[in-house]
């Protein structure tokens, strides 16, 4: 999971949602900020408004009395004021007396710094009665009647406001994690469609490798159009460089074909030790020449739908006990019905032809052939077929060497020495492996990796 996960973010959708996802939550957890202050700055800004106004309307009411006692000359209209602890609160005092104070304070007394003057509007948060939060806007002034300095002070609870606000957080976090699902669910609608094209180019490509179209065909965004014709333009040459290569190699194995027959032919009567030198080089001259029109001639690509082996392989098994049919050679063959190599048929032929033929050889008399499909782990397809016979086997040490062309470990049985040679130029050509080990029946197991559909 984590692995997937990994290699999800290292992909260009997952770098692309990554980095817009990121980028939205950003930006919408700054707007959320700003919104919630400027909502919470709004709402506190009105209180103050109003504190200010009732301060305003408290010392456009106030007088001296005769007797030095600071009053109002008219009740304040609000009924707040006179309820006990109903949220709202007035309250004047002066050094070294009682504090003039609302009804509505009761018996809880507010405690301004008298210490320090105020003539401008002052605003801060003070705990209330009966566990209230109050908001307190408090300024000094000093009255036309007399030349005390009085300091005003009108407080409201605000705990029903901060429970507004937190009500709006609430509704914000939800409406913004609402938008963010919303923002995030159109980002992948988006990269999914913006790099459609892309993935649509990529399978292109995978079905030109595996041979089922030559080109990459179809419309393209303007944006892809000029990579399209690039690659198009790349697989032309390709194939160009491949043919005159092929055509090449065959023109020059033919041209010494002649000359090579027409000295193996002079030297064929000649029983003289020279003569004799001159044929072993001629033949390996001719065996290498061999090899390599093999090699221009294998394919190596896809073949279109895939090429089923089931039947070929059993009909390789019967044709194998028929050639051996003096040891009375068993073949027994265990094939998916499903297997098909990705390849060209002569290839496959070749290969598997080459490696039971060579354990047809040398088994005693039992060979064994599976084919099944490989580990789906692999980046692409595979089948592994292993061969394996009841012989005397190789050596762990010597089995590498078999690869070699033109070696051979027992003289006595037929052969060129090119077979294994041939089949690894032709399995490594197709993106596969072969490798050799100790069969279950006692002798030697040839495993190959092929390209499956």
């Amino acid at each position: 999971m984590t692995r997937t996960r990994g290699h999800f973010f290292r992909s260009l959708t997952g770098r692309l949602l990554l980095s817009a996802v990121l980028w939205s939550a950003a930006a919408l957890a700054v707007g959320g900020m700003l919104l919630s202050f400027a909502f919470r700055t709004y709402v506190l800004s009105d209180i103050d408004r109003k504190l200010e106004m009732q301060i305003d309307t408290m010392v456009g009411i106030s007088e001296i009395s005769p007797d030095g006692v600071l009053r109002f000359n008219q009740p304040l209209l609000d009924q707040r004021f006179a309820a006990p602890y109903s949220g709202w609160y007035w309250q004047i005092s002066e050094v070294g007396a009682d504090p003039f104070r609302s009804r509505s304070l009761w018996d809880f007394e507010l405690t301004p710094e008298l210490g320090t003057r105020a003539f401008s509007l002052k605003l801060s948060e003070v705990a209330g009665p009966d566990g209230q939060s109050l908001r307190v806007a408090e300024r000094d002034i000093i009255l036309p009647e007399a030349d005390r300095i009085f300091r005003y002070q009108v407080a409201t609870d605000t705990t029903e406001v901060q429970d507004a606000i937190a009500r709006f957080n609430w509704l914000l976090m939800g409406a913004l994690a609402f938008i963010m699902l919303t923002v995030s669910l159109a980002l992948v609608i988006q990269v999914a469609y913006g790099l459609r094209p892309l993935r649509n180019l990529g399978r292109s490509l995978s079905e030109v490798r595996s041979g089922h179209r030559s080109r990459i065909d179809g419309t393209w965004p303007e944006d892809l159009r000029p990579l399209a014709q690039e690659i198009n333009a790349l697989i032309d040459q390709n194939e160009k460089l491949v043919d005159r290569a092929r055509t090449h190699v065959g023109n020059l194995a033919h041209a010494l074909k002649t000359p090579l027959s027409v000295i193996m032919n002079e030297v064929e009567a000649d029983t003289s030790k020279k003569g004799q030198t001159i044929g072993v080089a001629a033949k390996n001259i001719r065996e290498h020449i061999d090899h390599h029109l093999k090699r221009a001639r294998i394919a190596g690509g896809g073949s279109g739908p895939g090429l089923a082996i089931q039947e070929r392989v059993e009909k390789l098994g019967r044709a194998i006990e028929r050639l051996n049919r003096e040891k009375n050679l068993k073949v027994d063959v265990s094939c998916a019905p499903d297997l098909k190599f990705d390849g060209e048929r002569e290839d496959f032929d070749e290969l598997l032809g080459n490696i039971v033929d060579n354990a047809g050889k040398w088994a005693r008399g039992h060979v064994t052939i599976t084919a099944t499909r490989a580990d789906e782990t692999l980046r692409r397809p595979f089948m592994d077929i292993r061969v394996e016979d009841d012989g005397p086997g190789v050596p762990a040490d010597e089995r590498e060497t078999l690869f070699e062309r033109g070696k051979r470990l027992d003289e006595h049985v037929p052969g060129t020495g090119l077979g294994l040679a041939i089949v690894r130029d032709i399995v490594e050509l197709y993106g596969g492996s072969a490798y050799l080990e100790e069969a279950s029946l006692g002798g030697l197991a040839v495993i190959l990796r092929l390209p499956a559909k």
